[in-house]
Parts: structure tokens; sequence; C-alpha cells
């Protein structure tokens, strides 16, 4: 599938950085959290001034039936429900300018074809337009996980050149691998003034009662705990090793794909060369006979060469398939810790 060929406005100041306010990460979390594992977006309104981008404010989009428009932004049931809502947040003096828009993600699977588009519409409105994801997932295993991407300048620009088509020519001449369709941004937690003076304000426990050494050492973090022994390994890896798996499958289905059409493309190849061949042997023959001569150009007319299959379905696997490794590579190193330590003590 061709992306849009869209015109890509001149950058004043690019941003590198992303600053959201505290309360707008408390709604992200909280729409993605409780439609989980649904796919859900949303709005963010925002700024960008001086190299950093200000998420100011988000509103999510409505749960519906289907499914592809309450993960899609750009569906025309959010279209209208975003028109409404910038309506009347500009009658309250809200920011109303939009900067993007967020969505939930699980197990790090956000790497498809509806990402790219997206992107491609809010950079042609917006270039400094983002978007973020919140791994609902794996924010359950102790951090919160919230990253910001926007598409890659190399992208943009193969996207233009190529009017939206990524044939294998196309990526070699451009250099383009899957590290570059996405770039991250750093982001940045922005407490309001308000939050900054309740967190102040805030008493430390005072201890008014006296406790006993037991109970002291029960609530102490010092205290013993065996379940940073379990060598249970981790759910979230093995669903990661799965859904590695699947991508390892459709990566290969995908060159089976292309495989199949360079040896169709071969074959017709070879069908159009013998139909020159002959064409020069009659034309030859033609000649003799003072006759005019056949075309050599005419085989388009007999033959239909097959069409080289998007090579943007192997980019955007091939990064899924990082994105898996890496975080395969974050969570097994505490198993491993754990083997290797029970392997030397059962040595000792």
């Amino acid at each position: 599938m061709a992306l849009p060929v869209t015109a890509l406005p001149e950058l004043t100041t690019p941003v590198f950085t992303v600053t959201i306010d505290s309360g707008v990460l408390l709604k992200i979390s909280k729409h993605t959290s409780e439609s989980f594992p649904a796919t859900v977006c949303g709005m963010i309104l925002g700024l960008d001034e001086e190299s950093v981008l200000q998420v100011t404010h988000a509103f999510p989009f409505p749960s519906s039936e289907n499914s592809e428009d309450s993960a899609s932004p750009r569906s025309k049931a959010n279209i209208r429900y975003q028109t409404d809502m910038i309506r009347q947040l500009q009658e309250v003096n809200i920011e109303t300018n939009p900067v993007g828009y967020y969505m939930s993600s699980y197990m790090g699977g956000f790497y498809n074809q509806t990402l790219v588009d997206n992107l491609v519409a809010f950079q042609a409105a917006n270039p400094n337009s983002i978007v973020l994801v919140h791994d609902v997932t794996r924010s359950t295993q102790g951090s919160f996980s919230l990253k910001a991407y926007r598409l890659s300048a190399e992208f943009l620009a193969t996207n233009k050149t190529s009017g939206g088509k990524f044939s294998s020519d196309i990526v070699v001449k451009n250099n383009l691998t899957y590290l570059d369709i996405l770039e991250e941004l750093p982001i940045t937690v922005k407490n309001s003034h308000l939050s900054i003076a309740l967190l102040q304000s805030l008493d430390s426990p005072k201890f008014t009662e006296k406790k006993s050494p037991a109970s002291l050492a029960q609530s102490s973090s010092l205290t013993p705990n065996f379940d940073s022994l379990d060598l249970a390994i981790d759910p979230y890896l093995e669903k990661n090793v799965e859904f590695l798996i699947d991508s390892v499958d459709d990566y290969y289905a995908e060159q089976g794909t292309f495989n199949y059409f360079q040896r169709q493309l071969a074959r017709e190849q070879s069908k159009v060369q013998q139909w020159i061949q002959k064409t020069v042997s009659e034309n030859q023959l033609r000649e003799k006979a003072n006759l005019p001569l056949l075309s050599e150009d005419d085989w388009h007319k007999h033959f239909k060469l097959p069409t080289e299959p998007s090579r943007l379905d192997n980019l955007l696997i091939s990064a899924q398939i990082n994105q898996y490794c890496n975080q395969i590579e974050e969570y097994s190193s505490v198993v491993s810790s754990k083997l290797f330590a029970t392997q030397n003590g059962l040595g000792a």
C-alpha cells in the first residue's frame, strides 16, 4: 500500500525534547489502563517553542464498537469528535494546538502501517508532531513506559521523492533501514506549581508510638525477602519471546512473498528476451524482403511484468523484531543473574 505524497513544511525550530505536564500523564495512563487490552488513542495539545514540545493537555477519543476507529485518530468519527472538543476547549481558554496523538501498546507491538500513515498525515500539518506510545503491559512491571516518536527526516524524504512507493531500488538508493523509520525523543515530566506546593507542604511521617524491635524489623526495608530469589521466568519475558517468534514468522512470510515475486519476474523477463530475440531474427528476414521492420519495444503489448510488493512491510516487521529483542535483553538480565547466582551457589 503506497503512502500519500505530502508536502513537507519547512521547519523553523525543530524540537528535540518533549515536556509533558504530570496531569496529562495521568490522563493518558488512566485512559489506556482502563481500556486495556484494547488499543485506544487520543489527541495531545500543546506548543512547540525553543526546540521543546510542551504537551499541556490531552483528551481521549470515545470507544467504538469498531476497533479500528478506536485505534485511529484519523477516523471520521474521531475527527468529528476532535472538532467538537477543540471548540469547547477554546471556550474555557485551554490550549488547542494539536501536536500529535497518543496510543496504547501491548508488549511493545506498535510498528505497523497505521502508525506510519497517521504520522505522515500529522507531520504534514505540523512537522513537530509526535506520537506518545504508552505500553500498559510494560508499565505493570514496575517502571512507567511512555515513549515519544516521530518519523525520521530520512523516511519522510524517501516517502516524498518516491511518491509513497517503497521498492527495493528506492530503499537501497536511500540507504533506508528499519532503524530509520522512527526516531525517539526524550521526555521530561513537569509538575504544576500547585503540585509542587502540595508536595512540599506534606509532612514526613512522625513516629509517636514506641515500637518493639520485632515490629521495626518487620517494617525495615532490610528485612530478608525470599521473593527476590524466585527463579520463575517472568511471564512478560515469555510473552516477548512468543511475539518475537511470531514476528520472525511474519518476516519469513514477507521474504517468501518477495522471493515469489523475483521468480515470477525472472520467468517473465525470460519470456520477453525470447520474444525480442525472435523479433530480431524476423526483422533480419523482413529487411532482406524489403518489408517494414517490427518494433522491439512492442513486448509491453504481449507481456506484463509483475508488480513489486512494497518493502515498507519488511522494514516495519524488522523494526518490530528489534523492539522485541531490546525488551528481551532488558528483562532477561534479571533472570540471568538469578540463574548464574544459583549455579555458582550450587557449585560451591
